[in-house]
């Protein structure tokens, strides 16, 4: 208990600072997948009034999932490389959703639910970029581990966050919520 103590409040700042999670972080490969973004607070104590998700090349026939009292926007567009499902080239799908017309108080949280299809073949991670607009300011959770972060987050004009990567320079002020994809057979249905 004594060594897994100081562990445990090492994560506590990683749980603390993250705003956009994915709660499923695993998915097989030609599987059905249903993400879950959980939306924790506002944009510095400002509600929020919007929430869109890229949906990355290899998710496949995605749909949100409505909720009571907010509209939905989604977004298809052409894809560059065209896929077979039930015998039909597919050449366009979601590429994003958006919930808005609403209110999320910033002391209060909420979960915003798409289900899709992980193509077989599809690369070892998933990214799910996110865009939080509130009343007053708006959030881009879209670092991943190989981008670079935007002259704002690097000056840190956001209040609370500093814009720096981190004692170990790994840790990412606005990471995109990450799916890791484990190669299946594509054998389940939900």
């Amino acid at each position: 208990m004594n060594k897994i103590f100081p562990l445990l409040m090492l994560a506590l700042p990683v749980v603390a600072n993250a705003h956009a999670v994915i709660e499923q972080k695993d998915a097989e490969s030609g599987s059905f997948y249903k993400g879950v973004i959980s939306i924790s607070h506002g944009c510095d104590g400002s509600a929020t009034t919007k929430v869109t998700i890229d949906i990355p090349y290899g998710v496949r026939d995605t749909k949100p999932m409505p909720k009571p009292g907010w509209k939905l926007d989604v977004v298809r567009s052409e894809l560059t490389k065209p896929y077979l499902s039930n015998h039909k080239t597919v050449t366009e799908d979601v590429t994003r959703i958006s919930w808005y017309g609403n209110t999320l108080e910033s002391d209060h949280f909420d979960e915003f639910i798409f289900r899709g299809q992980i193509g077989v073949g599809t690369g070892t991670r998933l990214y799910f970029p996110v865009k939080q607009e509130c009343v007053v300011g708006e959030r881009h959770w879209n670092q991943t581990p190989d981008s670079k972060p935007s002259p704002h987050e690097q000056h840190g004009d956001h209040a609370g966050h500093t814009g720096h990567t981190g004692h170990g320079g790994s840790k990412l002020e606005y990471p995109a919520p990450v799916v890791r994809v484990i190669d299946g057979t594509g054998g389940h249905h939900h």
